[in-house]
């Protein structure tokens, strides 16, 4: 016989005196069940090994495993199960083993519960195990870890960077995330968006797929990966803070075995290693910018633009009749912080009257860069006849390359009023170009002839029916004209009209939200919940959404008396919804829909405490 088939009789011999003897181990056994950890005692983030072992008599009688209650521990795989024979002395043992590998997100002293098994119709009860975690890095090598990850923190990191550490205030400063691994990632999930306090944010349009390249840090290579890209522009001078970006990344692991058996080389090689998945946590870097001031000396017409903008105004028309509108449009392009730019106000002859005006901003976020345009529509409406002059306005900015502020003037407007409708009177108001329009058709000819008359037959009229139609028409007339002049005054007073209106609205907005979270959009239904939000505190603290931030509403609105609980609802309501932007599957239902309650309640609280102020 060859050399190399010993091994192969060897095993077959001890297949066959296993099956002989057995049967007759097992029957002088008890069955046991323990659990035990390696290693004792971890540091917070540190794998370790948690086995259930059952030792007994009849294996094929198990039945029904209950994992414990690991707490605060995270499961990173298992069950492994895996099953011993061996001989001593001459006598064989057996047992099955249930491996687990966890590990703990945040120092402390934690316990895992006990487990149980079915074992011939009795159940068996493992002891509770309890494990102090300490604060630090991963134990150092040499210590059980999981199979195919080693040091994962070492491995698997989010790294925020900055294009610069210092700059101007409303200057733009770019901050990217990245993803660096040298494990495979599955998948990722943005768990909490990141704050930035002190700055405006743009958002830069991510790919679903995000592009992999390789760098080189501390010697070792990794796969890197743009998880997200944000354009910053600092709204005060300081030292300001970028929060940490917090990520949940799937990672593959392949499971190995740990004993010396042939068999377990044989099934180490990849082609046969199983692959599972598990969720990892990790933070970005906090930064830290410092912003400079602008230099104090600022033109009046300065409202904070930062970049290089070009400004011109233009009007539709310049010979008009009286009572006819007039489109005036004012217009801003260039780079910079163009979503805060502030368009400045006419200033115009008393005799005109003009409306809030139609704002419209287009961001283009090629290239890195942040540019666009911001247009502002007046509608002017000159009640009487002569000769009117629209003044120059000025714009201006400061000038990042030539570090000094610029001012920009439109040109003069002369226009010529023609005689036309006569609104001197103040009887009536003109609220946009299409009522302009019909006011040329509110003129009927007379019919000059009566046409054919026909004698009907005479009924019997009541004197009731009589006083009832020589008085119910005076009624409703006055009525009607009460209820236009109530009209005229809230439309002539803009923001007093949203400023009542803004429950209503914002009711209006949620009641759609509803719609949307019921049909499944969740999507929407988030943006949705945040313009009810924004525009309900826009309207109620009559502030412009360009300069709207949740800590001036929650300032102004602590100010005028609401509550600490209901502006913290509030706060929190408008962060779940913008992180849902990032992560709109982080949520379950039951948290949308009390995301929806808890929004109606802030709303709801902020409404009372207005009112109370009011009455009081």
């Amino acid at each position: 016989m060859k050399e190399h088939e010993y091994p192969m009789l060897r095993t077959a011999t001890i297949v066959l005196i296993a099956t002989i003897l057995f049967p007759a181990w097992i029957r002088a056994q008890d069955g046991s069940f323990t659990a035990a950890v390696d290693p004792s005692s971890v540091a917070a983030g540190q794998q370790f090994k948690y086995t259930l072992t059952f030792t007994g008599s009849d294996m094929n009688s198990l039945r029904n495993l209950k994992a414990p209650d690991f707490g605060q521990f995270v499961v990173i795989s298992g069950p492994n199960q895996s099953t011993n024979m061996q001989w001593i002395n001459g006598t064989m043992s057996a047992s099955v083993a249930y491996a687990y590998v966890l590990y703990a997100r945040q120092p402390g002293k934690y316990r895992i519960g006990a487990a149980s098994i079915e074992y011939k119709g009795k159940t068996l009860t493992s002891s509770p195990v309890s494990i102090p975690v300490t604060a630090g890095n991963p134990a150092p090598k040499g210590q059980p870890s999981q199979p195919g990850i080693e040091n994962i923190g070492d491995n698997l990191f989010i790294r925020a960077a900055v294009d610069r550490q210092r700059v101007r205030q409303g200057e733009q400063l770019t901050v990217t995330f990245k993803l660096y691994t040298r494990l495979s990632v599955s998948g990722y999930d943005l768990t909490k968006a990141p704050t930035f306090e002190g700055f405006w944010s743009e958002d830069f349009d991510m790919p679903k797929q995000p592009e992999q390249s390789n760098e080189t840090v501390n010697g070792k290579q990794y796969r890197v990966a743009v998880i997200k890209r944000s354009a910053l522009f600092a709204t005060q001078a300081g030292t300001l803070t970028i929060a940490p970006l917090e990520v949940r990344c799937a990672v593959q692991i392949q499971q190995k075995r740990r004993g010396n058996d042939l068999f377990d080389s044989f099934f180490n090689d990849p082609f046969f290693q199983q692959v599972q998945t598990a969720n990892f946590d990790f933070k970005s870097n906090p930064l830290k910018i410092t912003v400079d001031p602008l230099p104090a000396s600022a033109p009046a017409s300065f409202s904070g633009a930062v970049g290089a903008f070009q400004f011109s105004a233009s009007v539709d028309k310049k010979e008009v009749k009286a009572g006819d509108p007039i489109t005036l449009r004012l217009t801003v392009t260039g780079t910079g912080n163009i979503s805060l730019v502030t368009l400045p106000k006419p200033n115009l002859p008393s005799d005109i009257e003009t409306y809030d005006p139609k704002i419209n901003a287009e961001v283009n976020r090629d290239g890195g860069v942040i540019k666009g345009k911001k247009t502002a529509e007046y509608l002017l409406i000159p009640r009487n006849a002569g000769q009117r002059s629209i003044e120059p306005m000025a714009f201006a900015y400061f000038d990042l390359s030539r570090r000094e502020y610029v001012v920009l003037h439109s040109p003069r407007f002369d226009l010529t009023i023609a005689p036309g409708k006569d609104f001197s009177d103040g009887g009536s108001s003109i609220a946009s170009k299409e009522d302009v329009r019909l006011l040329g058709e509110d003129i009927r000819f007379l019919k000059l002839t009566p046409g054919t008359l026909e004698r009907t037959e005479e009924s019997g009229t009541t004197s009731t029916m009589v006083w009832l139609a020589l008085v119910v028409p005076p009624v409703l007339f006055a009525g009607a004209w009460g209820y236009r002049r109530r009209l005229e005054r809230q439309l002539g007073d803009m923001p007093r009209l949203l400023f009542e209106t803004a429950g209503r609205e914002a009711s209006k907005r949620l009641k759609k939200a509803k719609g949307l979270l019921e049909q499944g959009d969740t999507e929407q239904y988030h943006a949705e919940l945040l313009r009810a939000l924004t525009q309900y505190l826009q309207h109620k603290l009559r502030m412009p959404k360009a300069s709207l931030s949740t800590e001036d509403a929650v300032t102004r609105l602590r100010a005028g008396g609401v509550g600490e609980e209901v502006l913290q609802s509030l706060r929190s309501c408008i962060e779940r919804a913008e992180f849902a932007r990032y992560a709109p599957a982080a949520d379950t239902t039951a948290a949308r829909k009390d995301l929806l309650d808890a929004a109606a309640g802030a709303i709801s609280g902020i409404d009372q405490s207005f009112n109370r102020r009011k009455a009081s």
